[in-house]
């Protein structure tokens, strides 16, 4: 009798391995297709943001020429105008990096942490 009680253990401790190994195979194919996903996230994040730079770059550019021409025929002087162009945008650089922390760098990690954080919060949910 404990030869048949021997082996029906066995067996179960063989199922019970190749359930583990089952579950620890589907825990890595997750973990692979969360990893994809938040990386698909930022990398569209990093492109949308790289396109509104460059075209928002674009158009500041232009703007700037624009006024900087202006300013110029109020003035009666282009390179007046031009300078004084370059002193209003060196201005507005310093103010950016002033506040660079508080409007880039907080926001980034706020959504960088929003996106790592919820989705860790909604799987030890389930």
């Amino acid at each position: 009798m404990s030869m048949l009680g021997t082996g029906k253990y066995t067996e179960d401790f063989r199922e019970i391995i190749l359930e583990v190994r089952h579950y620890l195979t589907l825990q890595k194919k997750y973990f692979a297709i969360d990893a994809a996903e938040k990386t698909t996230v930022i990398l569209s994040a990093v492109a949308i943001a790289a396109i509104c730079i460059l075209l928002g770059g674009t158009i500041l550019l232009l703007c700037t020429f624009a006024l900087a021409y202006w300013i110029g025929d109020l003035l009666n002087s282009l390179p007046l105008g031009f300078l004084t162009m370059a002193i209003i945008v060196a201005l507005i650089l310093l103010l950016f990096y002033c506040k660079r922390n508080a409007w880039v760098i907080q926001p980034i990690a706020r959504k960088a942490a929003k996106l790592f954080i919820e989705n860790n919060e909604e799987e030890e949910e389930k």
